[in-house]
């Protein structure tokens, strides 16, 4: 293999491993929508909320 062939499979290789990174980070950030995570709440409101929307826990 040459040199530039060397250096073209290196950087593909690290072109698709940055895809990757950039569609899993994309699929995460849809996944966990973190809207919630900015309202911050007192002690006494986190007591009183409500976790679990079912009567089991």
């Amino acid at each position: 293999m040459s040199v530039a062939m060397m250096w073209f499979v290196l950087i593909a290789f690290i072109f698709a491993i940055f895809v990757f990174g950039g569609v899993l980070m994309m699929f995460l950030i849809k996944a966990f929508d973190s809207k919630e995570a900015d309202i911050i709440d007192t002690p006494e409101e986190a007591l009183e909320k409500k976790v679990f929307a079912d009567n089991v826990h």
